[in-house]
């Protein structure tokens, strides 16, 4: 099965979001779509998108997906011991598909967007997305975890969270003049601590970020 192009990811990614607000629910791209829109080079596999709702489970936003739209689909997970069902999109060609993760804010330390904090690339795309500062440290967050992880699939992960990671703080800086006292005020506490001590581990791990980091205020 080949993997989706750019234009068929971001093709999934707005019938999700078409198909969630006929439903009353606002939503924002995270992960590798996201990043894409704002610039980076690495083509997504998979759309993430973090459903602004506190009335519906993941299930229950799924379970909408597939009665809006019969492109829509969920299997079994591979993990024998999960109880969740794993959504996916079909696209044109022999099964082809492309993976979506419904997401909530609160999972994985995922932050809760105000409705007009919301973020938009017009010249890119009229996708919703989450704002650059957090979406660059669940990005940094991800890297931590897979590099801690026991398992050897998600340890690899890291390498291509690392090169995301760069070319995000190339954009913070070079682009969108991100600053972490102004674009960081309405973030839990915990998020921007949280955030601090993964970013010394990182520098550690790669000096060379060091001024990137230090010049959207953080200290490293």
């Amino acid at each position: 099965m080949s993997s989706p192009r750019l234009d068929e990811v971001e093709r999934v990614a707005h019938a999700t979001v078409a198909a969630l607000l006929r439903a009353g629910i606002k939503s924002c791209m995270v992960g590798g779509m996201a990043c894409s829109i704002y610039g980076n080079e690495r083509v997504p596999s998979d759309v993430d998108i973090v459903c602004l709702t506190e009335t519906h489970t993941q299930a229950d936003l799924k379970a909408i997906l597939v009665s809006a739209d019969s492109n829509f689909y969920t299997i079994a997970s591979k993990d024998p011991f999960a109880t969740y069902r794993v959504l996916w999109y079909r696209l044109l060609g022999y099964r082809r598909s492309c993976k979506v993760d419904v997401l909530l804010p609160g999972i994985m330390n995922i932050p809760s967007v105000p409705i007009p904090r919301i973020a938009y690339r017009r010249s890119r795309s009229d996708l919703p997305l989450m704002p650059f500062l957090p979406l660059l440290l669940l990005k940094l967050q991800a890297w931590m975890d897979h590099r801690e992880s026991p398992k050897i699939y998600f340890r690899t992960k890291q390498v291509v969270d690392a090169r995301d990671i760069e070319d995000l703080l190339e954009l913070a800086v070079s682009k969108y003049g991100i600053d972490l006292k102004k674009d960081g005020k309405w973030l839990p506490d915990s998020f921007i601590q949280a955030a601090v001590k993964r970013v010394k581990a990182y520098v550690k791990r790669f000096p060379d970020s060091a001024g990137n980091w230090q010049e959207i205020g953080f200290r490293v």
